[in-house]
């Protein structure tokens, strides 16, 4: 952050707490004056302001209250002063007031002024000048401009008198009860005659009309009725009546309801003579209807109805209501007042009941003991008990979906019973919401939106708080994702573990999947010793009941160190020729190889092949390869690679030619040499079983006449040659071990010469298996 914005910031703080401490005291009324009629109802409002904090104490306002008088020199709360019994309600919140008179009389004419006092010290005000109230009436004055020639009438100038005007005011004129159509302004002009009665209203308020009044002469056609509103309580009897100058026999005479349209007749009650509720009771100069057992559907305007007088003339307001107990708060506490607009002025006695019990001592319409907040209270006046006040209780919170869809809208309802009626305020995880209404409404709603909800229902006797509701937003899963564990390179044998992660609510069940293929139904792969074969492509599906959401393949690659390498050669080995050797190894990552001649340090040549294209004697030896890669090293096993000489080819055809002396010379001197022992030994037979050795004494010329001279027996002599030139040739001459009894006798003789390879030796090819080669030399015996 900059110096310059911080410096902002700093004066951006110090001007808020700069205006925090200048707010100043002040009191600001809607209305500096207010002109209301006589009966009506008024109602005066206003705002205040205080300095949140003085001297680091915050400030709390501890009393508000309405006065337009003194008591002892100190204001008198309008809802303490008897004047004003009954007719007074106030009600404040968030730094405004309000003040309601009901039933205006005359004198009700004054300056109200609205006072707040708070825990400050000195901490107090009142706003002066107040609202100046003027109470008025309607008179009708008239002015005689001209007399008619004949009949008993004159033309008269009519004024609608007041004491004030409410701005842009209409008027409305009756004449013998009916609305004078072209009248509407404060002054009219018309012939009256002797038997009319006039009289005047301000437009809006016909119910505070002007009495009605016999313009010519002293009598005339009117109604005047007893009293224009009539407060009752509920169940309790009411008799509204009218008078009239002029003698009325029409016994057509009625009264009706002006909003439920009912006409009540003499005699009869209502059109359903069931309805004996009502009675109507007429005689010549007056007119009554008795109302018992009221409910709150009598309340209404009723009028009295005649030939000669008209439906439009208002007549009297019932309101039917019970007794209630007002709550108030002051600077000592709450306080209890027993309230009705039916309470006569300067009441009597009042009844007081706590938790049901009566109070005993206490008669006036204020509760003077302290009120607890966990109690319940009445009043009673005159038999007419008003309901009970109440701190809130069974406070419940309820919803309108059970289960809730990210994006839907679900509404949670505060419910309670309380009186007065409860305000409501909105928690969710403990934290206060702004929303103070009954009802939370959520729309869209967003997985960020669950937790645990809970309401506080409060009024003027306390507060309770209902249950923790919990939102769970569901949803279904989010993209999967595969995570490693550790997520370092893998290497063969140690503990690996994939885990598969998705945000879904209610939590998702797991696939896993590898190559394509199901692997298992858990949230995570373990290999406690990984290997190489568990390489390949691992994913996972995350389900819910909402939905599915699958992972991106992840590839597992395991790291291991070389295989045991293997050589393969490449080429015939000869001097001159290309020779190729492969050196190859499994490995991760891929090995890289190297070529060594046995005790040698340096290597020949390094990568997975190597060619000698020129091969020349010094190349021969052992040789070896070595696999290496960061996860470790490993050599093969040596290889021995010579070349092919001219020396071999001439030491095979000498062998060859050997062999095939042998195969010839041997029959004939085994011949002979028997003969000669058969001879000197009629009776034994010596052993037919030598050993032949490639020895020089085998291709000497006396050995070859020796068995040209000697047939008596058949011999066989087989010669497999060896590939590896450099090994031992010999030669095994086997006798046929059955006796001869008779030197007559034919028999066999067997004769194997093997050329064996070393142990290093190869395998041979398929073309090295054709060299190989039998010799049969077979010699036929001569009979004598």
């Amino acid at each position: 952050m900059s110096l310059t914005a911080a410096l902002r910031g700093f004066v951006v703080v110090l001007c808020w707490f700069a205006g925090i401490h200048s707010q100043t005291w002040g009191v600001e009324y809607a209305s500096k004056h207010i002109c209301a009629f006589e009966g009506s109802t008024v109602e005066i409002s206003c705002t205040y302001t205080y300095p949140p904090w003085i001297s680091y104490k915050k400030t709390v306002v501890q009393r508000e209250f309405w006065y337009a008088k003194l008591k002892d020199k100190n204001p008198l709360d309008l809802r303490e002063d008897p004047d004003y019994a009954g007719r007074v309600t106030s009600h404040c919140s968030e730094q405004s007031c309000s003040l309601r008179i009901s039933g205006l009389r005359l004198n009700d004419s004054a300056e109200f002024k609205f006072k707040f006092e708070t825990n400050q010290p000195d901490g107090s005000f009142t706003g002066k000048p107040g609202v100046f109230l003027t109470v008025t009436d309607l008179q009708v004055l008239t002015i005689k401009t001209q007399a008619c020639l004949r009949d008993p009438c004159a033309l008269f100038e009519l004024t609608c008198h007041s004491r004030c005007v409410p701005p842009h005011s209409s008027y409305v004129w009756y004449k013998n009860g009916k609305i004078i159509t072209d009248g509407s302004q404060q002054k009219y002009s018309a012939y009256i005659y002797a038997a009319d009665s006039v009289s005047c209203a301000v437009r809006g308020h016909e119910s505070f009309h002007s009495p009605a009044v016999c313009v010519y002469g002293s009598s005339c056609n009117k109604v005047t009725y007893t009293e224009g509103s009539i407060c009752a309580f509920r169940g309790s009897t009411v008799t509204i009546s009218c008078s009239f100058q002029i003698k009325s026999s029409d016994s057509s005479d009625s009264w009706f309801s002006v909003r439920g349209q009912q006409s009540y007749y003499q005699n009869t009650g209502g059109h359903d003579s069931s309805e004996n509720r009502f009675q109507v009771k007429n005689d010549q100069y007056q007119s009554s209807l008795t109302i018992s057992d009221l409910t709150d559907s009598d309340a209404d305007e009723y009028r009295f109805k005649t030939t000669w007088w008209g439906r439009n003339f208002p007549g009297t307001t019932l309101t039917v209501v019970d007794p209630r107990v007002q709550v108030i708060k002051s600077f000592s506490g709450l306080e209890l007042v027993c309230h009705s607009s039916c309470f006569p002025l300067h009441h009597l006695s009042f009844i007081w009941f706590m938790n049901g019990q009566k109070v005993q001592g206490e008669t006036s319409d204020f509760y003077r003991k302290p009120v607890s907040p966990e109690a319940s209270y009445s009043c009673s006046y005159q038999g007419q008990r008003s309901p009970e006040v109440y701190a809130p209780k069974s406070v419940s919170v309820s919803m309108s979906l059970t289960e809730i869809m990210e994006g839907s809208s679900v509404t949670l309802t505060c419910s309670c019973d309380a009186n007065p009626a409860a305000k409501f305020r909105w928690y969710k995880n403990n934290q206060t919401l702004l929303r103070k209404d009954q009802s939370l409404i959520l729309s869209s709603v967003q997985r960020s939106d669950s937790g645990k909800f809970h309401c506080v229902a409060e009024n003027e006797l306390g507060e309770a708080a209902s249950d923790h509701v919990f939102i769970n937003v569901e949803y279904p899963p989010e993209p999967s994702s595969v995570s490693v564990s550790p997520s370092a390179e893998v290497l063969e044998g140690s503990s690996v573990t994939l885990t598969c992660s998705s945000d879904a609510n209610p939590a998702a069940n797991y696939t896993w999947f590898k190559d394509n293929r199901t692997l298992l139904s858990e949230d995570k792969v373990h290999f406690s010793s990984i290997r190489s074969e568990h390489s390949g492509n691992y994913s996972c599906k995350s389900e819910n009941k909402h939905g599915q959401s699958s992972s991106t393949p992840l590839f597992l690659d395991v790291q291991y160190p070389p295989r045991i390498p293997s050589v393969s050669v490449f080429g015939k080995i000869s001097k001159g020729s290309s020779v190729t050797l492969t050196c190859s190894s499994d490995a991760n990552p891929a090995a890289n190889f190297s070529w060594f001649k046995k005790d040698e340090d340096s290597p020949k040549a390094s990568g997975p092949n190597w060619t000698i294209s020129d091969f020349r004697a010094e190349h021969s030896g052992f040789y070896y390869c070595e696999a290496e890669n960061r996860r470790g090293s490993l050599n093969s096993s040596l290889q021995l690679i010579e070349a092919e000489t001219d020396s071999w080819k001439s030491a095979a055809t000498a062998t060859t030619t050997f062999a095939v002396l042998l195969f010839v010379f041997i029959p004939a001197f085994i011949w002979i040499k028997k003969n000669r022992r058969v001879t000197e030994q009629q009776e034994k037979r010596p052993a037919n079983r030598s050993q032949l050795n490639t020895s020089p004494d085998i291709n000497s010329p006396s050995a070859e006449t020796e068995a040209a001279g000697e047939q008596l027996e058949l011999h066989y002599s087989s010669i497999h040659f060896s590939k590896n030139q450099e090994e031992c040739l010999y030669s095994n001459i086997r006798r046929n071990p059955k006796p001869r009894q008779r030197p007559e006798d034919n028999s066999v003789e067997y004769s194997a010469v093997g050329f064996k390879k070393s142990a290093e030796a190869k395998k041979p090819t398929e073309a090295e298996h054709s060299e190989d080669f039998a010799l049969y030399s077979t010699v036929n015996k001569v009979s004598s």
